[in-house]
């Protein structure tokens, strides 16, 4: 796993802290509607403490992604690099089988 999060805290951490990039983002450029995904992703990880629910609360969030008009696509730079590490930490999180719990 290399410099990857190897604990559940480890990535709740960084799923939060790419929530809270896109949010900034989303303030920045006046886009409700991604900061409203932000406050819906806030609550889905809000209770999550083992690697059941933080890969269960992943593959709820990581329904945001989708086709053309989803909140994948971005419209600049700055948002693109915040959901792109969005994606990858909810990826991360979708795939922790083998972290371990605290």
């Amino acid at each position: 796993m290399g410099k990857q999060p190897r604990t559940v805290s480890a990535l709740l951490a960084e799923v939060r802290g790419a929530v809270d990039e896109v949010r900034t983002v989303a303030a920045a450029e006046h886009d409700s509607a991604r900061q409203g995904a932000a406050t819906w992703l806030d609550s889905v990880f809000a209770d999550v403490g083992t690697r059941a629910e933080l890969r269960a609360a992943a593959k709820l969030a990581l329904g945001l992604w989708g086709g053309m008009g989803s909140f994948s696509d971005a419209n600049t730079r700055e948002d693109g690099a915040a959901i792109d590490r969005l994606g990858r930490a909810l990826t991360r999180a979708r795939r922790s089988w083998f972290v371990r719990e605290g």
